[in-house]
């Protein structure tokens, strides 16, 4: 039977969206695991405080350049089912990485480095300079294996096949922790160099691991490509894929500069540093249980071929579910002594920045809600292949995190670190609404329903 024929479409169960959707929120838990594991050991290794800071601003750096490689695994779900489009969407992905290789190899190879070092960021010490060579010299290449790790887990979400992700993300930060207790014990190893050859180390871990597991389970890489669904509904060219790609590339690009933004905002605001510092943690603790939010738009990407109304309104509870899930854990740690628990005991900040960051928690409550039914909109656009309202709607967002933060800053006396948490909720309004506008009156759901019939 060809693979273009429609099969009838099922109703979608819970357990089916729980079971596709875990594994990609352990994802981004398990790895801010890892990444915290690396400045832990860098605390213990020689010059502790000029590596971090080093490690910091390098690995800063590196997530700019790279940022856009972020939307590849979304790109191959979105425009690959079948060999011709694996070829040219493969090659593409695989082309930005060289690009982004390129740009970052420049600053760790040349002395377009020392440049930047020295009069863009600001570092002076000899010492902290040759850090920063090392550090970037190294994550130069992390950008050619991200991308062919992305692409592979793209087709694993294509496939449904999500479970094959999470051992690979395991088998990463048990290697890195075995490689960092190694490093620190025998301390034989440059903390910058170890620091950054474990984010590159950790990162082609995963790469291997998905693409034997991807070959083990469907018997070679061609009944891969064979078993992906018929997905596509616009043929996949340059234009098309860069009309795609471009919107998104410069979104996951904008977003980088948020917080940048917010603690300037903060600094320009407040006359101390504690609000800052209540600001930081508070992000910190918040992004902990939202980050893995950040994939529910893959449940209706993946599944946008089977919508009709009944399935779109079970997606849409499951992910409106999931933010609630999120916003009572903020509520029990801002209202509870749970929160004082883990502010005051285990992360170790003062009783007076503990009650701060509590009031910040309790101003993101709704941060989760909303984040939540957003991603469920933008899977829905990426399947349509139009990615242009999507990089709109952040800029919205952008724009309303600015506004409302100057607003608040200028005609309430209220901390700026809860003027900043306000700000950040109120720009994912804007970003939500603007795209789930776009949507409802464009009538896109109904085109899904009627093309899936």
């Amino acid at each position: 039977m060809s693979k273009n024929i429609k099969n009838r479409i099922e109703a979608i169960k819970y357990p089916q969206l729980l079971k596709f959707f875990l594994p990609l929120a352990v994802m981004p838990i398990i790895i801010g695991i890892s990444h915290n594991a690396i400045n832990a050991s860098l605390a213990r290794l020689p010059f502790p405080e000029i590596t971090l800071a080093v490690y910091a601003v390098a690995k800063s750096i590196t997530n700019i350049i790279k940022s856009p490689i972020h939307m590849s695994r979304q790109t191959v779900t979105s425009l690959v089912d079948d060999h011709s489009s694996f070829k040219f969407v493969s090659r593409f992905i695989f082309g930005l990485g060289v690009l982004y290789f390129l740009m970052i190899a420049s600053l760790g190879y040349t002395p377009l480095g020392e440049f930047v070092f020295k009069k863009i960021i600001g570092l002076k010490d000899p010492q902290e300079i040759k850090f920063a060579y090392q550090a970037l010299s190294i994550m130069a290449f992390i950008p050619l294996v991200e991308s062919i790790r992305n692409i592979m887990q793209g087709l694993a979400i294509s496939l449904k096949k999500t479970n094959l992700i999470t051992p690979g993300v395991v088998v990463r930060i048990i290697s890195i922790s075995l490689i960092l207790l190694w490093v620190t014990i025998n301390q034989a190893v440059a903390g910058v160099t170890a620091a950054s050859g474990v984010w590159l180390i950790g990162i082609t871990i995963e790469m291997i691991f998905i693409t034997f597991a991807l070959r083990y389970t469907f018997g070679s890489f061609s009944g891969v490509i064979d078993s992906l669904p018929d997905n596509v509904s616009k043929k996949v060219n340059l234009k098309s894929i860069t009309k795609f790609f471009i919107p998104i590339a410069i979104m996951a690009f904008l977003a980088r500069f948020v917080q940048p933004v917010v603690q300037s905002g903060i600094v320009r605001s407040s006359i101390g540093t504690h609000d800052l510092a209540a600001y930081g943690v508070s992000w910190t603790l918040v992004m902990i249980f939202v980050g893995p939010l950040d994939q529910l738009h893959q449940c209706s990407l993946v599944y946008a071929r089977e919508l009709n109304h009944n399935n779109w309104q079970k997606i849409l509870k499951f992910s409106l579910a999931a933010g609630a899930i999120v916003s009572s854990i903020l509520a029990v740690l801002a209202f509870t002594k749970v929160g004082d628990f883990v502010l005051i005991r285990l992360i170790s900040v003062s009783p007076a920045i503990a009650a701060i960051v509590k009031k910040v928690i309790f101003a993101f409550i709704l941060f989760p809600i909303i984040r939540a039914f957003r991603e469920t909109f933008w899977g829905v656009m990426m399947q349509r292949q139009t990615t242009n309202i999507i990089a709109a709607a952040k800029i919205v967002g952008l724009v309303f995190v600015v506004l409302v933060f100057l607003i608040l800053a200028i005609t309430i006396e209220i901390n700026a670190a809860i003027i900043a948490a306000i700000a950040l909720t109120a720009g994912e309004a804007a970003d939500a609404l603007t795209i789930s506008f776009f949507i409802i009156k464009n009538k896109i759901l109904e085109k899904i329903y009627a093309d899936n019939n």
